[in-house]
C-alpha cells in the first residue's frame, strides 16, 4: 500500500508542479499557439485592400499557396519518421474582419512534438505537459475530453538522448520559407510585420 500511495503522491506532485509552469509561462507570453502572425500597422491600409476584391483574393491566394507548399514539405520531411504526423498534418488560416488572411497555422498529432524534441516514454525534458486524448472515429481524430499528463517517471532530462535523437523536422523547414511569405506580403502591403516567434516548437 505504502508503494502505491507514495507513486500517488508523486503523480499529484507533478501535476502541481506543471500546472504552476503553464501558468509561468502563460504569464510570460510563452507557449502559445503555433501560429504565425501577419500584423498590418494600418488599418486605413487594410481598409483600402478590402475594398478591392480582386486584390484582397490575390493576396490569400498567395499567402495560402505558400502555406500549402509549405504543408507539401513538412509532411515530406516528417514521413520518414512517422506517417502518422504526415498525414495528420493539417494547414489552418484565418482571417481579419475584413477577410484577409493574418494568421496561419498547422495543426498534427502530438507525437509530431515528441519527434522534434526526441522525447518518448522514459524519456524526457524536466517539465511535463497536459493534452486531450484524441480518438479516431470515421477516419477522423475528435477530441474525447480526456486530459492527460506526462507521466512522472519521463520527466528526466533525457529526451534527445540514447534512441530518441531530436528531429528537427518542423523549425528548420519552417524558417527557410518564412522569407517567401514575407516577399509576398510586401507586395501587397506596405507596413506589415510577420512574427512567426510563436509558430516555432523550439523558442529560439
Amino acid at each position: 500500500m505504502g508503494y502505491y500511495k507514495n507513486r500517488g503522491t508523486s503523480r499529484s506532485d507533478a501535476r502541481r508542479y506543471n500546472a504552476a509552469a503553464r501558468k509561468a509561462q502563460q504569464l510570460k507570453g510563452e507557449g502559445s499557439s503555433r501560429l504565425i502572425q501577419i500584423e498590418m500597422m494600418s488599418e486605413v491600409e487594410r481598409y483600402t485592400m478590402a475594398k478591392d476584391p480582386e486584390r484582397a483574393a490575390a493576396y490569400n491566394k498567395e499567402v495560402e499557396e505558400w502555406q500549402k507548399r509549405l504543408a507539401s514539405e513538412l509532411r515530406t520531411k516528417v514521413a520518414v519518421r512517422s506517417k502518422r504526423v504526415a498525414e495528420g498534418l493539417k494547414p489552418r488560416s484565418y482571417k481579419d474582419e475584413y477577410g484577409l488572411i493574418n494568421r496561419l497555422g498547422f495543426s498534427f498529432p502530438r507525437h509530431g512534438i515528441w519527434l522534434h524534441y526526441g522525447a518518448g516514454r522514459g524519456q524526457g525534458g524536466w517539465t511535463g505537459s497536459s493534452w486531450t486524448k484524441l480518438e479516431r472515429v470515421n477516419g477522423v481524430e475528435i477530441s474525447t475530453g480526456i486530459v492527460r499528463h506526462t507521466d512522472p517517471n519521463s520527466i528526466n532530462g533525457r529526451m534527445g538522448t540514447g534512441n530518441r535523437e531530436a528531429f528537427e523536422w518542423f523549425d528548420p523547414t519552417v524558417r527557410a520559407r518564412i522569407d517567401e511569405l514575407a516577399d509576398i506580403v510586401t507586395r501587397y502591403f506596405d507596413n506589415m510585420i510577420i512574427d512567426a516567434t510563436r509558430i516555432y516548437i523550439n523558442k529560439h
